[in-house]
């Protein structure tokens, strides 16, 4: 009897250790990273994106062979279709900047290769019309970046025709078409990424000299404030999140940054949770099949990220990877 016992209480063990395994590797096999539907323009990086309502608007961009473009697409989130807009009427460029307000997208800045622009164009979706708005007031640039605080836009830093990087910040006034000049970052910076999280900017990333920048900036709509850098230690482990051109958005109460350049291509995707100032780790971009990659657009809908398109060296991308954080899976 007590070898019966003992037999079936090693079978129970044996059982019990075989659900685990399975249960473990069910977690293990949760990939937060899936492909979507392809882009229906040509491959492109460098492009420009902004959502209103439940539609995301891409336009311009880089291809193959120095192309830029002019064309733009509306993408519906809802239903995953594409559908061909009024193309953008200015010169074809690249790392153009663009933001969203009152139900109307703006594109502005951006070079070709040679040239560097500072107008601007106002995007009616209802009519699917473009009109050039008052031009940037700062130095023509590219690599800038754009936010929304309080439904006031905001784009400043990127760098000039001569590789010069800059600080200042300019809001802009639909209602009366005028730009006006606010409190500069503390520190000069192109190719950098932001995102928004309750109504409070986030600035970091980028290069300065040729330099990676480390520093980390939340801003109100009046002031900057440092928060933790983007390199150092912690108890856990060191980290280096520095880095430009990633893909960027926002899903709850959180920013993620997947991608981008330090050096080479990178494909790690962190998550910032600004109630702790800490980072968190999660599935590498490229762990179900994905091309590390630079200079995409992301957005967000309904709890999930979106990357589309990119490059890597000079190749562009047309495919678009979406991302559902699995925070069970990477807890703070």
């Amino acid at each position: 009897m007590k070898t019966k016992f003992l037999k079936l209480s090693m079978m129970f063990l044996v059982l019990l250790t075989a659900v685990a395994c399975s249960k473990d590797q069910e977690e293990d096999d949760n990939e937060e990273w899936v492909r979507g539907v392809d882009f229906d323009g040509l491959p492109r990086s460098g492009a420009a994106s902004f959502t209103i309502n439940d539609d995301v608007y891409i336009t311009t961009g880089y291809g193959t062979s120095s192309t830029r473009f002019v064309d733009t697409w509306g993408y519906d989130v809802a239903t995953a279709t594409w559908s061909s807009k009024a193309s953008f009427p200015g010169e074809a460029r690249n790392n153009a900047v663009a933001f969203a307000i009152n139900g109307k997208g703006y594109v502005g800045l951006g070079t070709n290769g040679t040239k560097m622009y500072d107008d601007f164009y106002e995007y009616d979706p209802q009519q699917d019309t473009w009109t050039q708005i008052a031009s940037f007031p700062g130095i023509a640039r590219y690599g800038a970046v754009s936010f929304v605080v309080n439904n006031t836009p905001y784009v400043g830093c990127g760098q000039d025709v001569d590789a010069q990087d800059y600080n200042d910040f300019y809001t802009y006034s639909p209602s009366n078409n005028t730009w006006t000049k606010v409190n500069s970052t503390p520190e000069k910076r192109s190719f950098a990424f932001s995102f928004v999280i309750n109504n409070v900017a986030y600035l970091g990333g980028g290069t300065n000299n040729n330099a990676y920048v480390s520093s980390f900036y939340a801003f109100d709509g009046q002031n900057w404030t440092t928060k933790e850098p983007l390199s150092g230690r912690t108890d856990d482990y060191t980290y280096d999140l520095r880095r430009r051109f990633p893909a960027v958005f926002v899903i709850g109460n959180y920013g993620f940054i997947s991608g981008g350049t330090n050096s080479s291509i990178l494909s790690s995707t962190w998550r910032y949770d600004p109630s702790v100032d800490y980072w968190v780790e999660h599935d590498d971009f490229t762990i179900n099949g994905a091309s590390s990659r630079q200079q995409a657009v992301a957005f967000s809908f309904n709890g999930v990220g979106y990357v589309v398109g990119g490059r890597s060296g000079s190749t562009p991308f047309d495919d678009i990877w979406q991302f559902t954080p699995d925070l069970g899976k990477h807890p703070n």
